[in-house]
């Protein structure tokens, strides 16, 4: 995935990309995020990595492991569940009023930076709804600002129909072991 995630990231510099990423294997999660810190960092990027707390300690060990003090303050992580769940649940204006926050000191500064998202919710009412319209409104930031963002997601958590939806509002679709680009001027708007 290596070349994959390098040629991804040379093609969509100047105009930014939103991937969406259900895997399949957990094992090879965590290495395509090391691979998307690598290669960002090759770039000089910083790197946002909004994950679990159940995988964040084996990210964290491979970061201390692989990178010297310079390019580990080039990478922030995030708690997955206080960006998604900062009220309790899935609440979309939060979420997008927190990613922008987050995000806004790197723009104002035209500091570089890629975000990798594990995309995780409480059972609530309506999620795959709100999961749709977050994604959506999260599209047009990403396509205004030119950030380069990953949309992790448990594909044992998203079913088919999500899994369309999400699709329609994405740039590429990546799997374990793909990056595949989704043509967006077929969708139906």
């Amino acid at each position: 995935m290596h070349t994959k995630i390098k040629n991804l990231l040379v093609n969509v510099k100047d105009t930014g990309a939103h991937i969406f990423y259900p895997f399949e294997n957990e094992e090879r999660y965590i290495d395509n995020v090391l691979e998307y810190i690598r290669t960002a960092l090759e770039h000089n990027n910083h790197v946002m990595v909004i994950e679990n707390d159940r995988i964040m300690p084996e990210i964290k060990k491979r970061i201390e492991a692989e990178f010297d003090k310079e390019q580990i303050e080039m990478i922030h992580i995030i708690n997955n569940y206080d960006f998604y769940c900062y009220r309790g649940n899935f609440h979309k204006e939060t979420i997008l009023s927190y990613l922008q926050k987050v995000i806004a000191p790197f723009i104002e500064n035209n500091i570089p930076v890629l975000t990798w998202a594990h995309v995780e919710w409480r059972d609530q009412d309506e999620i795959f709804q709100t999961l749709s319209e977050y994604e959506k409104e999260a599209d047009e930031i990403l396509q205004a600002t030119n950030l380069i963002t990953i949309c992790g997601y448990d594909s044992n958590r998203v079913p088919e129909s999500l899994k369309e939806t999400l699709l329609e509002c994405h740039d590429y679709y990546m799997t374990d072991d793909t990056i595949n680009k989704i043509d967006r001027t077929s969708r139906i708007n």
